[in-house]
Parts: C-alpha cells; sequence; structure tokens
C-alpha cells in the first residue's frame, strides 16, 4: 500500500509536469507571431515613411473654405450653424453663442472673446474677425483671422497643390 501512494505521487508529478512544459510547437507558434508581427510593422512604418500619410490624413488639403457671418457662429464652441443664433452686446460689440448658456458665458468671461489667429498667432476679438469655415458635411470647426490677408495664406497652405 506504501508503495502505491508513492507510484501515484509520481504520476501526479509527471502529469504537473508535462502541463507546464512549453514544447517545440508553443515555440515555432510564438516565433512565427513574433515574426508576422515584426514584419507588419515593418511595412507599416516603411510605407509611411516614404510614401506619406494615407489619403484619408490629407482630407484638409481638398477642403474648400468659405467666409460665413459672425451670427452663423457659436462663438463659446467655436462651430459653424447654419442659423441665426441668440446674441449679446458687450462694449458695443455682438457676440453670438448657441443658446442662452452661452451667450451667458460669453459675457461673464473676456478671455472667451478672443481667438488664436492661426497665421500671425495673435489673439483676436471674436467680434470683430473674419471667419472662415471649411465646407463639407458635418464639418463645424471654425477658424478666426485678424485680416483677409492671412485668410489667403491660410487657404493657400491647407490647399493640394
Amino acid at each position: 500500500m506504501y508503495q502505491k501512494r508513492a507510484y501515484r505521487r509520481k504520476i501526479k508529478d509527471q502529469k504537473k509536469s508535462k502541463k507546464n512544459k512549453i514544447t517545440k510547437k508553443d515555440r515555432i507558434i510564438a516565433l512565427v507571431s513574433f515574426v508576422g508581427i515584426f514584419v507588419t510593422a515593418s511595412l507599416f512604418a516603411y510605407r509611411m515613411l516614404f510614401f506619406g500619410h494615407s489619403e484619408v490624413h490629407n482630407h484638409k488639403r481638398d477642403m474648400a473654405y468659405e467666409l460665413v457671418a459672425n451670427e452663423e457662429i457659436c462663438m463659446r464652441n467655436n462651430s459653424y450653424r447654419a442659423e441665426l443664433m441668440p446674441s449679446v452686446s458687450i462694449k458695443n460689440k455682438t457676440y453670438y453663442g448657441c443658446c442662452e448658456s452661452c451667450t451667458d458665458y460669453l459675457a461673464q468671461n473676456p478671455e472667451e472673446r478672443y481667438a488664436l489667429d492661426p497665421i500671425s498667432k495673435t489673439k483676436v476679438d471674436k467680434a470683430l474677425a473674419f471667419i472662415l469655415h471649411p465646407t463639407g458635411d458635418q464639418i463645424t470647426k471654425v477658424y478666426y483671422f485678424s485680416s483677409k490677408e492671412n485668410i489667403k495664406v491660410f487657404v493657400n497652405e491647407n490647399k493640394r497643390l
């Protein structure tokens, strides 16, 4: 009886060691997976390095832009809406928001009334700025400019040659 228990233990230990053992098949699978991931990453990096970004990333270059009226812009969210907005007058300047909370926020926070001109990098009063909107479906972003010359430079920089 004593020998049987020892024999059972030996068999259990052998089964445990077989479960935890890394086989040659497992090593081959791991090596093939690693090589596949490495080759895929290398090809992707090569494509990005020598062929540039895909057309999806160049969508900004194909865009057309239009000047829009201040009344169609929520100046708190800096978004274009093709409708007239509620307004608030502050120091003889009119600011527009899409709702009452936006106009109240503009009235209470003077820093929200200014934007950065993307070309000259100067602060521009949103009520006095030239506002440019990229045309296209679902695009609401707007850009504020201090002059029409800056708009021309911006459009030329963001247009496909």
